[in-house]
């Protein structure tokens, strides 16, 4: 997350529902989206995360500057009042008025997000707010996952609904919680070195060079479809497009491109022994009928 000294402003954002009733000249510049826009929020959060979190932690003002804790009371939650909550498009935007300070914070780094029941530290009410896990850069813990701080953004109790709602258990939380889930699509995480292979059960791809029957092609696409060989001419199909002469017997014209290593070779198999056959006692499986 990133310190922000100036407070957002609507103009600098496109209104959700102007951005829905036309088609944008571009998808990928012009000012960001606004989502969704609530002042007057409160920020929870454990007291020792906050301390480790300065950018956070500024949002208390000048009390942040004399704030410590004992080791009882890191951990205990706190609440920040007058945080105002700005989800964009682009990030999720925290700005204390008061303390003239804020955060940006990109939404890959909100690993979960949540609507939370909870009680606000110093009230009474039970009261919705969205929960967040937000990752926090640093080197990784022993068990080599990321580190994470808590964060619970509660809209004030005056709190109106900002959209037509879609049934009548929407609250103004959950179009909170409904804008950070459209934006968090927005961003989706970037694919890591060797993902792709990390599908065991997965399909696998090979390239001609690495399967022997397989027609090889120069520009590495795929052969074009035949039926019944789901666009590939394997070994194991082989013998319903060609004889053992290696001639075009299947209906149609024949490919174009030119034939792999292996391909239209019939392999001796081993016998009993290790000793070679040549398959001439059921050559007529081989033969080409009229």
């Amino acid at each position: 997350m990133e310190v922000i000294r100036s407070s957002p402003e609507a103009s600098s954002f496109v209104p959700l529902a102007e951005h829905q009733s036309r088609t944008p000249s571009s998808f990928y510049s012009g000012p960001p989206v606004l989502y969704h826009h609530s002042q007057h929020c409160k920020i929870v959060i454990l007291e020792r995360e906050l301390l480790a979190t300065p950018a956070l932690n500024a949002l208390r003002g000048q009390d942040a500057a004399n704030s410590t804790a004992s080791q009882d009371d890191e951990d205990k939650e706190v609440a920040i009042s007058g945080v105002d909550t700005w989800v964009t498009s682009d990030k999720l935007l925290l700005f204390s008025p008061t303390a003239a300070t804020g955060v940006s914070i990109p939404y890959p780094s909100i690993s979960l997000h949540a609507l939370q029941r909870l009680r606000v530290p110093n009230t009474d009410a039970e009261v919705q707010g969205l929960y967040m896990q937000i990752a926090t850069p640093g080197a990784p813990s022993e068990d080599d996952e990321e580190e994470c701080i808590t964060v619970t953004v509660v809209l004030p109790a005056d709190a109106t609904l900002q959209e037509p709602v879609e049934n009548e258990t929407d609250t103004p939380t959950q179009q909170l919680y409904n804008a950070v889930s459209a934006c968090s699509n927005l961003h989706p995480d970037p694919v890591e070195p060797g993902d792709e292979d990390d599908n065991e059960d997965g399909p696998k791809f090979i390239s001609a060079e690495e399967h022997e029957g397989v027609f090889q092609l120069g520009n590495g696409d795929l052969p074009p479809p035949v039926d019944g060989s789901s666009g590939w001419i394997t070994a194991e199909n082989m013998e319903q497009f060609f004889d053992a002469d290696g001639n075009w017997i299947a209906a149609g014209e024949p490919p174009s491109f030119p034939l792999g290593p292996g391909a239209g070779t019939v392999r001796a198999r081993e016998g009993e022994n290790g000793v070679e056959e040549n398959g001439d006692e059921d050559e007529s499986k081989w033969r080409k009928t009229d």
